[in-house]
């Protein structure tokens, strides 16, 4: 499930990802995100990953195109979470765009909003 937070706005996208992860998650996000890009070129985006159970091949697919379509829209991501994986993602993210990708621990959320919003 994707959970859009009250603390979007402008060109920040604040979400949260938890349990399922659908195809439908992401035709709801993806649009979004087109619009912000739209309206202000770079967005920041801050996503807390929370018991992700399961992210459908169909919607992971969805993600990595637009994430390689829209690499250079992105200026800052913070990615929250509790897991290596998520830790890894973000490294393995830096080559592919000029955002800078940070990964925080949830004992650190404050610290992730602080720095999304430099």
């Amino acid at each position: 499930m994707l959970q859009l937070l009250e603390q979007s706005k402008d060109d920040l996208v604040a979400f949260r990802i938890s349990g399922d992860v659908s195809r439908s998650d992401y035709d709801v996000m993806l649009p979004l995100l087109q619009e912000r890009i739209k309206q202000h070129g770079k967005i920041r985006v801050y996503a807390e990953v929370q018991d992700v159970a399961d992210i459908s091949l169909r919607a992971l697919w969805e993600d990595i195109k637009f994430d390689i379509k829209h690499a250079s829209n992105f200026s800052k991501v913070a990615l929250v979470g509790d897991k290596k994986w998520i830790d890894w993602l973000t490294i393995m993210a830096k080559p592919f765009t000029s955002a800078d990708v940070k990964y925080f621990d949830f004992t650190q959320r404050q610290l992730a909003w602080e720095w999304i919003n430099l």
